[in-house]
């Protein structure tokens, strides 16, 4: 496993454990050793921002959040259903149902990523 993968794949643990501060920290160290190849910079950039989106909902910044759950959305869609052992399909779908709930004011539960086999 390349340093790349080894802060990706510990930003998606924290972001399992609910800890978005910190999985966005560890995303955006992936993204800044990427230097000049930035075929993945977009999925690097989606999956940042949902750990942003999700940070921001524990502040209480709901518009804030809502911002970056777009973001991220946008940013993830262009990828396939599997992508760098991601099952991004589901992951996208539950985006879309966290910013369904935050913009009707329900409670949200913050989606998990989870890995493809």
């Amino acid at each position: 496993m390349n340093e790349i993968d080894a802060h990706f794949l510990k930003g998606v643990e924290l972001f399992n454990r609910g800890a978005f501060f910190e999985a966005h920290e560890e995303m955006e160290e992936a993204m800044n050793l990427l230097e000049d190849d930035t075929s993945d910079w977009e999925f690097y950039l989606g999956m940042l921002r949902a750990a942003v989106a999700n940070h921001k909902l524990e502040q209480g910044e709901v518009s804030s959040a809502q911002l970056h759950l777009r973001a991220s959305l946008k940013f993830l869609e262009a990828y396939p259903d599997r992508h760098r052992a991601i099952k991004l399909r589901e992951f996208r779908s539950a985006l879309s149902a966290e910013l369904a709930r935050v913009e009707a004011g329900d409670s949200v539960v913050a989606p998990r990523i989870e890995m493809a086999a």
